[in-house]
């Protein structure tokens, strides 16, 4: 039977709970090429770019989010060890603790976005960055620039410090390594909030069932609140997909009529 040799994960438990135990697990119970997402084909993009132009009055983007998934090194994960004390010593070292959230009820610190860590359960630490796509009130100009600079300022910080190898589980050949085996790699998830109004054509859902191949996944989404997204009352949807290609990520953002992520 397979076992880590550094935490004891047998197969058997690793089977059953579905997480790795620690950053060694990857070796026993991972297989990194299985695991990369095959790229969307040009044609397929096409096809995507002609129904969403086509759908463009009934569809409306809420929200897009970006998730990162980190655990510490040298440590156990969190299904058995949560190491917040820990944690919270590196982002008091590091000057970051004013991006910890440990409100789990919160959603939004400011009117359009929010960038925020916090303890995720299945990992130690993770990022999030929201941002909101609705009308909202405008600063004062001069102050928005200064703000603009003092944020992008303090968010290169956070950057480095999410990116910094050392601080984090990483395997060379791999990636970053979370306790759920399809976060390994980059640790990211990316998903957007698209509402959709009566009236839409029906290809516009039969389409992304052409997608699930590529890692991309589209339902109804259960974890919005209403008072998020403002006056909208269509159906919510969530299309989010694990570890994409920067290339692909352009092109699909492109379409949605998006300019730049993180």
């Amino acid at each position: 039977m397979k076992y880590c040799r550094f935490c004891g994960t047998t197969e058997s438990q690793f089977r059953i709970s579905g997480k790795f135990g620690c950053e060694h697990c990857v070796t026993q119970f991972f297989d990194p090429i299985k695991s990369k997402p095959s790229p969307i084909p040009k044609s397929l993009i096409e096809e995507i770019e002609g129904i969403f132009t086509k759908s463009e009055s009934k569809t409306k983007i809420l929200m897009v989010r970006t998730r990162l998934t980190r655990n510490l090194s040298h440590s156990l994960f969190p299904f058995y060890d949560l190491k917040k004390e820990e944690v919270k010593r590196l982002l008091a070292e590091n000057e970051l603790m004013d991006f910890l959230d440990e409100e789990t009820n919160s959603f939004f610190t400011e009117k359009d976005s929010m960038i925020r860590l916090y303890f995720g359960g299945e990992d130690h630490l993770r990022f999030e960055a929201l941002r909101r796509v609705l009308p909202c009130e405008s600063l004062d100009p001069a102050e928005a620039v200064d703000l603009a600079v003092a944020k992008r300022q303090k968010l290169k910080s956070l950057l480095r410090f999410i990116f910094k190898k050392q601080n984090w589980a990483f395997a060379k050949g791999i990636g970053y390594v979370s306790s759920c085996p399809t976060n390994v790699g980059r640790g990211r998830r990316d998903s957007i909030l698209l509402g959709i109004e009566p009236g839409v054509d029906p290809s516009f859902f039969s389409l992304f069932e052409k997608l699930s191949e590529f890692g991309i996944e589209f339902a109804p989404s259960t974890d919005h609140r209403r008072e998020s997204l403002g006056k909208f009352r269509g159906l919510v949807v969530k299309i989010s997909w694990k570890n994409a290609y920067a290339v692909q990520k352009r092109q699909f953002y492109k379409i949605l009529g998006l300019r730049g992520s993180l």
